[in-house]
């Protein structure tokens, strides 16, 4: 890819903290993407994984820390030079966030129109390459209202890649979908990255889909980094046997968890401490020995 020095990381994230008021999100973030990469971040709810999200895309400043996109501190960065940045890299938002009024056509051309002084005629065969991408272009001329909810995500991911980014971010591309179709969209994530060598980004929580797309992941909880590593450690680790796993310290088995869906674990037992319901509605029924189920991941 031009312009890019595939030894170095695209993104590169070092001591990162983010602050609420007297509320820590983020706790000391590292992370390295390397050029063509995907990049999974994942983690329950609350964990930090959007906070991050955000602030590499810059929307939100950190409390602490430095964040480099393409070598350069957007940290540092005045709000001209942080919008030039944006030129090169596209997101796709958890709701494909289109313009109900506009086409999804239009939708696609709007960063175009916004940002470069190409001829509408150039434009336009730029949005049919741009929904062709997608499987879009015989849907051109349609609303966003007149579209499912998968359609309306790829629409997302074309405008996204209207002004061809260097990186790509993904916020929960495949939340509100079903599993056919949010199978679709994680083969075209894989097909993008193949095809445009572009770095990708993913925040999800969506286990099926993570070991679908990634390269290597990274696990973040209460707003630290437990573990960045290959796909394949993940799997690993996702597979073990019980008793090996029993041996593990406490946040590789946390990860296993998370990754396993397990009823029974570290982030239960973490739960379980702070005695919520409890406090709230006295002690729960004895429920007996009944089982405690475990999610296994659907594809693989």
């Amino acid at each position: 890819m031009a312009g890019v020095e595939h030894d170095k990381p695209v993104i590169r994230c070092r001591s990162v903290v983010k602050r609420f008021g007297a509320q820590t999100v983020l706790r000391g973030f590292d992370l390295d993407v390397m050029p063509g990469e995907t990049m999974v971040i994942m983690g329950g709810s609350g964990s930090g994984k959007s906070t991050s999200l955000r602030m590499m895309i810059g929307s939100i400043p950190p409390t602490e820390g430095s964040i480099e996109l393409l070598g350069r501190d957007i940290c540092r960065m005045d709000e001209d030079e942080l919008n030039e940045t944006r030129k090169q890299f596209g997101i796709l938002f958890q709701s494909g966030a289109l313009f109900n009024s506009m086409t999804v056509g239009e939708n696609v051309a709007l960063p175009l129109h916004e940002h470069t002084d190409l001829d509408p005629e150039i434009i336009d065969i730029q949005v049919k390459i741009k929904l062709e991408l997608v499987g879009l272009r015989e849907h051109a001329d349609k609303y966003p209202a007149q579209i499912s909810g998968g359609m309306k995500k790829r629409a997302g991911l074309a405008r996204a890649l209207a002004l061809d980014p260097k990186i790509l971010f993904y916020d929960e591309p495949s939340a509100g979908l079903d599993p056919v179709t949010s199978a679709q969209i994680d083969q075209l994530i894989i097909a993008l990255s193949k095809q445009l060598g572009v770095t990708s980004v993913v925040v999800t929580h969506e286990m099926d889909s993570a070991f679908t797309i990634a390269d290597r992941m990274a696990m973040i909880d209460h707003g630290r980094i437990l573990k960045v590593e290959s796909r394949a450690w993940f799997e690993h680790l996702r597979d073990e046997p019980d008793e090996l796993a029993k041996t593990r310290d406490e946040d590789v088995r946390l990860i296993r968890q998370f990754l396993r869906g397990d009823a029974d674990g570290p982030i239960t037992a973490r739960q379980s401490s702070e005695a919520y319901g409890e406090a709230l509605f006295g002690p729960a029924p004895d429920r007996g020995l009944l089982p405690t189920p475990s999610l296994e991941p659907t594809r693989r």
